[in-house]
């Protein structure tokens, strides 16, 4: 069990607030049919995900058999990045009931957060689309200047800036990555099982600490208030 006294909540992105999987789909297969590549379906793009649109390039490309030069890679994520920028939006949705929950913390006044690996324009971009009545306190995407998940800088600079305690802040997020964020920095963490990993991968990391819909969600912050 962990302890009580969360003071902030940060929340990862992708396949944990929202459902981006077809649009970064999409985005892949822009650039793999443009290399005669075979298309990735959503289910294989879950397994590359997590770590930047670049390192999902490397994934895709891996799957398809094939191994590029860094110089290719590069061209390929200009290529990506082109195509995703415009159309970012398109398929992606908050997880349903995922707007009611983040409506009624903003209620509380607890301060929100997010803390994510995707690029950070698209970051920003996506939650002013999807929630742009929510009063997030940072939004953090993927920097060149600032170290990605799962180091821990990312959690701790938003404590420091806040005044608080790292160990009281709560991470929430679906993937391995998310969870060695939160074991990195020493703070309280729940995992999601509807995002793109496996849940019977992420209950190996966390079982105690797993939920399976918003509801749980909401009664694990509860309980951690």
């Amino acid at each position: 069990m962990q302890k009580k006294s969360v003071q902030a909540i940060l929340f990862d992105l992708d396949g944990t607030l929202v459902d981006t999987i077809e649009d970064i789909t999409d985005a892949l297969n822009s650039v793999l049919t443009l290399e005669d590549m075979p298309p990735v379906d959503s289910e294989m793009t879950k397994r590359v995900v997590g770590r930047g649109l670049r390192n999902s390039i490397i994934g895709a490309v891996a799957l398809g058999g094939e191994e590029f030069t860094s110089e290719q890679i590069d061209r390929m994520y200009a290529s990506m990045m082109e195509h995703y920028r415009k159309n970012c939006c398109v398929k992606s949705k908050p997880y349903e009931g995922i707007l009611p929950l983040l409506e009624d913390l903003d209620r509380q006044n607890i301060p929100l957060a997010i803390f994510s690996n995707k690029e950070d324009e698209l970051t920003g971009e996506i939650v002013r689309t999807l929630f742009p009545h929510i009063r997030f306190a940072w939004v953090r995407g993927m920097r060149s200047d600032f170290p990605r998940k799962p180091d821990r800088a990312g959690l701790e600079y938003f404590a420091k800036k806040h005044g608080l305690a790292v160990e009281n802040l709560l991470y929430v997020g679906d993937s391995e990555v998310d969870y060695q964020t939160a074991v990195n920095a020493g703070c309280k963490h729940i995992l999601v099982s509807w995002g793109f990993r496996r849940r019977e991968d992420l209950a190996r990391l966390s079982a105690s600490n797993l939920v399976d819909s918003v509801e749980e969600l909401q009664e694990a912050i509860n309980d951690l208030q």
